[in-house]
């Protein structure tokens, strides 16, 4: 825990010695006495005696020192400053003339005279003019000039970014911040804000301060610990202390930095760095200084106890959950009225330094989670890299002749021994590529035989002992994201275990190739999706967290099976409608296994353009006990996952598809809404149900109601065979009864009138978006979930069929979405009207809302059509929030919102299904309108609950939905790898991609991907890296949001992510579109 300054000095270089050196500042060690100056200056870089300092000055602190006297016996200690100063000439006087002595320069008599070093290296600067002056603006010698790219020129003191190579998928959804911004959020306030501390992660060095500034177009400005204005993306932030200084303390650091988009200057950077006048940011310097003391001191108190963090938070077998206030009293034994920022930083910092052991969520900097390894995962890890350097010092002791004739039974030898076999017999039938993933093999099984139920089959090999298990563990950890072991013993075991092997010379050897690795052992299935196996998420049936996850999944299934047997008792009796021989129309996909909701259209009897409008939704509460083993296990899993390879039910489907699922005679909670056709809403009523009437239709077969979709729908990309025929839901009818069409029409007709309210409102409409609609089957039964546990080996035959859906779209278009999805209105409708009830009640609930960045022009509904080109940079999107109390919704145009359509799959619905029947209950016995504020233990769930909730989960949140693209990512991926590298079908010759930001404008800059642009193809929704040729024509037309056509060049499995060179630009970003 010692700052950097420890045991060096700083040293400067001007002029001519920082053209000689490549540097203006750097540290070297201390103590070194003065006269040895010169000769370390000479090793590091040999000539800049001659060339440079036999004319130089030199001062200490603010005193000029002579080098040359050796007997002076001044040495140089830690933290002093040096300055080598070359002389500057006068108007007769030649630098380059080597007559030129430093004792005949005037400012060095000028120096002489009054001994103020500082007073003459002011005056020496305003002298020579220097374009390469790292600070820029007043009072310096790089004059501000406005027409100059603002190009970052500070040397990032040897300090290199990490990239894990799979961030590229991320900052293209970053890039894409229209793309369903408002969906979900962050809690309110929970946005970087000018003044608050952040403290940055490079890689796995030690983590440095820095203090937020401002944001200039979507690059994030701060000021770090080193005196120097930054560019800093979401992933390198790692830790934040709000309102660590006044706003008004930065006024002295603008002048200096760049009022547009800097740029790296890749010749010396990773990172986009520039130089502050020390004196304009000492005072922040000292505020940052000081909590890094007071968090050195803490650590130094209580050292003896940190030192061991782990083994005081973690488990013997179980895998542990904290808050950082949980893991912060825990570690330190105190309680939480103790806690201050200087705390919880500073456990927060030891977790980094153990990041692997103790991992804290990346999906978000205000995420509070925080997820504990268990001993036995240390004690395995500690034991795998001791083993990995016995094997080391027997490679050296052999080379050298004096190897033990014994140590073929060392553990780590036998697995080699039994690797190199493994990977041999899986080489018989798949090709290892440079992709990190193995090939497909050439045999095909055709699902369309009876006697053929699967695309695959397994060939066991030979079995894992013990010590091959934990060597595999080993491995899985290494290699299984967010790959987190830092320290560099940890990491590079995982690297010699491959390169012992002698089978991985043309590759890599990181944790990217170790997928490869695993694949060829039998570990991993050649097609294992490994974001299923993160172990925060812990998805049920792959053994990650086998007693906490997997034992909870059981208890909850037998729970659910006593339930299916019994008569459920309906705690809504009383209260409940029936809505007699009203259609209920269930719109869906036809392979959906639970309906979670359907519309109806009510007439009201003598009018002819008013309506009831009706959303009836499947109503699990009215029957399932909030406290029980089902609902708890719901909330901790938050909701149901959908990947394409299986679905991770919230609530078993043997219990909502027996009891809950519509389906005639059903239970619904119903939201309903009184509308005429001008778009009135004349009143609203929220009841519980039973439906009869069901009708079960597509969407395509609504979506055909109102327009054809003759050109959209393409050919879908498909590898490995036909997929298997698909099993229709039970009623899906594929007519419509006349009145049943005219009904449809009708709610049409009043969502187009409800549109014109929520556009005074301030609704918006978006652009196409592009989501990737993959699926893949291995046969008539969804994909089994692998293990993480490995007891043999195996070798696979057989691929699995993965389909790719095509559309012929344009990705500016703004399409009227009452004809391409009026399900979605009527499902936004439902959700405002529940927001709507709960909000009248003053009842806590998930309310979703939208929040503006504070620091950018708001895009609005005025102005959408300039969200595109180089105005992106300018404007911002409304972003998602959640609150437990009312919100606007921007986008949706609606004064509050709560999900509330989904309580089967999303548990964030449960809860207001939980507070409304409650309330229901409430007023059906005491005749008024509950009102929570002072009717509050009526409810199920307090505020505190739902705030309480909605912080434990939000880092669960992300990480699903992140799983969710990953998922949906890597199975494209897979399908291109095999198209494009195997021939397994025809790809078109080029596609049309939409163009995001350029990679050198985002946290890959300075790294080996961060070249070309992110990028999506709309045809496909799959992400991609476009490289633009240097000779391709019309590069000046490239922008934010313009479209090119491009070819693939590259699948890369590593990154799931498509390389793509482009060959023309299409056209610029505009808005078109019936809704533009």
């Amino acid at each position: 825990m010692t700052s950097d300054s420890n045991s060096t000095f700083q040293i400067h270089y001007f002029a001519s010695a920082s053209s000689y050196t490549g540097k203006q500042t750097e540290r070297l060690a201390a103590p070194l006495p003065l006269s040895q100056l010169f000769d370390t200056l000479e090793a590091l870089y040999p000539g800049i005696r001659e060339a440079v300092l036999t004319s130089c000055g030199v001062s200490l602190g603010e005193e000029y020192v002579d080098v040359e006297d050796k007997e002076s016996g001044v040495v140089i200690a830690e933290g002093d400053e040096v300055a080598v100063i070359p002389p500057t000439p006068s108007l007769d006087e030649d630098l380059l003339d080597p007559s030129t002595d430093v004792l005949n320069n005037p400012l060095k008599k000028e120096f002489d005279e009054h001994k103020n070093i500082r007073s003459y290296l002011l005056k020496w600067q305003a002298s020579a003019v220097n374009s390469m002056d790292p600070v820029r603006g007043p009072g310096t010698s790089n004059p501000l000039d406005p027409s100059v790219p603002w190009v970052g020129n500070m040397l990032n003191d040897s300090r290199e970014t990490h990239d894990n190579a799979s961030d590229a998928l991320r900052i293209g959804d970053e890039a894409l911040n229209f793309d369903n911004a408002a969906d979900e959020g962050e809690g309110l306030g929970q946005y970087l804000e000018p003044g608050d501390l952040v403290a940055m992660s490079s890689g796995d060095g030690p983590l440095t301060f820095a203090i937020y500034l401002r944001s200039i177009h979507k690059q994030q400005q701060f000021y770090t610990d080193r005196g120097k204005w930054r560019i800093s993306f979401p992933k390198d932030l790692a830790y934040v202390v709000k309102g660590f200084v006044s706003p008004d303390l930065l006024e002295p650091l603008f002048p200096h930095l760049p009022d547009v988009a800097a740029q790296m200057q890749t010749e010396l950077q990773s990172i986009i760095e520039g130089g502050i006048p020390r004196k304009a940011g000492a005072h922040l310097l000292k505020k940052i200084d000081q909590f890094d003391r007071d968090t050195q001191d803490l650590y130094r108190e209580n050292s003896a106890r940190l030192d061991r963090i782990h083994e005081i938070v973690a488990d013997q077998t179980e895998y542990r959950e904290y808050t950082l206030e949980e893991l912060t009293c825990k570690a330190l034994e105190i309680e939480p009225h103790q806690l201050t920022d200087v705390y919880l930083f500073l456990i927060h910092r030891l977790t980094h330094m153990h990041s692997f052991y103790i991992e804290c969520d990346r999906s978000s900097l205000f995420t509070n989670y925080y997820l504990v390894k268990p001993l036995r995962v240390a004690q395995n890890i500690d034991q795998v890299t001791q083993w990995v350097h016995e094997h080391q010092d027997h490679l050296y002791q052999s080379v050298h002749g004096k190897g033990s004739p014994h140590f073929q039974a060392h553990p780590l030898q036998k697995f080699i021994q039994k690797a190199q076999r493994l990977i041999k017999l899986s080489r018989s039938v798949r090709a290892p590529t440079t992709m990190s993933c193995v090939g497909p093999t050439g045999q095909r099984f055709d699902l369309s035989q009876e006697d053929i139920r699967s695309a695959y089959r397994e060939i066991p090999t030979e079995p894992f002992s013990d010590t091959d298990r934990m060597i595999i563990e080993y491995l899985q950890m290494w290699c299984l994201p967010p790959r987190r072991m830092a320290s560099g013993s940890m990491r590079s075991a995982g690297s010699h275990i491959m390169r012992s092997t002698g089978m991985y010379g043309t590759v890599d050897l990181n944790p990217l190739t170790g997928n490869l690795f695993l694949q060829e052992l039998g570990v991993f299935y050649p097609w294992d999706n490994l974001r299923l196996f993160d172990q925060g998420l812990a998805l049920p049936g792959h053994g990650t967290s086998p007693s906490s996850d997997d034992a909870a999944w059981k208890e909850v299934q037998q729970e659910c099976e006593q339930l299916g047997s019994e008569v459920l008792p309906d705690k809504m009796h009383d209260v409940r409608t029936d809505w007699g021989d009203l259609p209920v129309y269930c719109v869906d996909d036809v392979t959906a296994e639970e309906i979670d909701d359907g519309v109806s259209l009510e007439r009201i009897p003598g009018s002819d353009d008013t309506f009831w409008i009706r959303i009836h939704v499947a109503n699990p509460t009215a029957f399932i006990d909030p406290e029980g083993a089902t609902m708890k296990y719901a909330a901790s899993r938050v909701q149901t996952f959908y990947s394409p390879e299986r679905t991770y039910p919230m609530i078993p489907s043997s219990l909502t598809q027996k009891h809950f699922s519509l389906a005639a005679g059903r239970p619904t909670l119903t939201f309903s809404a009184k509308m005429n056709l001008q778009g009135e809403v004349l009143d609203m009523n929220v009841s519980n149900g039973t439906v009869n009437n069901v009708i079960y239709i597509t969407h395509d077969k609504l979506r055909s109601l109102f327009v054809s979709d003759a050109g959209k729908h393409l050919e879908p990309l498909t590898v490995g065979g036909a997929m298997p025929k698909k099993i229709f839901r039970e009623g899906l009818q594929e007519e419509l009864a006349p009145e049943d069409e005219e009904n449809f029409h009708i709610m049409r007709k009043l969502m187009l009138a409800f549109r014109e309210y929520r556009h005074k409102n301030g609704a918006m409409e978006w652009p196409f978006q592009t989501n990737i609609s993959v699926s893949m089957a291995v046969g008539h039964e969804p994909l089994k979930p692998s293990s993480f546990e490995a007891t043999q080996g195996r070798y696979i035959i057989g691929d699995p069929i993965i389909q790719l859906a095509q559309q012929q779209v344009d990705p500016h278009e703004v399409v009227d979405t009452s004809k391409y999805d009026l399900i979605s209105l009527l499902m936004n409708m439902g959700c405002w009207v529940s927001g709507k009830w709960l909000a009248e009640r003053n009842i806590p609930s998930v309310y979703n809302g939208t929040y503006y960045h504070p620091e950018y022009a708001q895009v609005t509904s005025t102005n959408m059509s300039e969200y595109g080109g180089k105005q992106w940079l300018e404007l911002a999107p409304p972003k998602g929030i959640t609150s437990s109390s009312p919100l606007k919704h921007t986008p949706l145009g609606l004064d509050t919102y709560v999900k509330s359509t989904s309580p089967l799959r999303r548990y964030s619905d449960v809860i207001a299904h939980y507070q409304i029947e409650a309330a229901l209950r409430f007023e059906h016995e005491n005749g008024r309108r509950l009102d929570a504020q002072t009717d509050g233990s009526a409810l199920p769930f307090s505020r505190d609950y739902v705030d309480q909730y909605l912080s434990s989960t939000r880092w669960k949140s992300n990480r699903l939905r992140d799983c969710d693209k990953h998922s949906k990512q890597f199975w494209a991926c897979m399908l291109m790898f095999r198209a494009f590298y195997f021939a397994e079908c025809p790809l078109p010759e080029t596609f049309e991609c939409l163009i995001h930001r350029p990679f050198s404008n985002t946290s890959l800059a300075g790294t080996p991907y961060g070249h070309g642009y992110a990028a999506v193809m709309p045809s496909t929704g799959v992400r991609c890296q476009v490289l633009i040729p240097k000779d391709m024509a019309e590069t000046a037309d490239l922008d934010i949001l313009s479209t090119v056509e491009a070819k693939i060049t590259a699948v890369d499995m590593a990154r799931t992510m498509v390389v793509m060179e482009a060959t023309r630009v299409i056209k610029p970003f505009e808005r078109t579109g019936e809704w533009q």
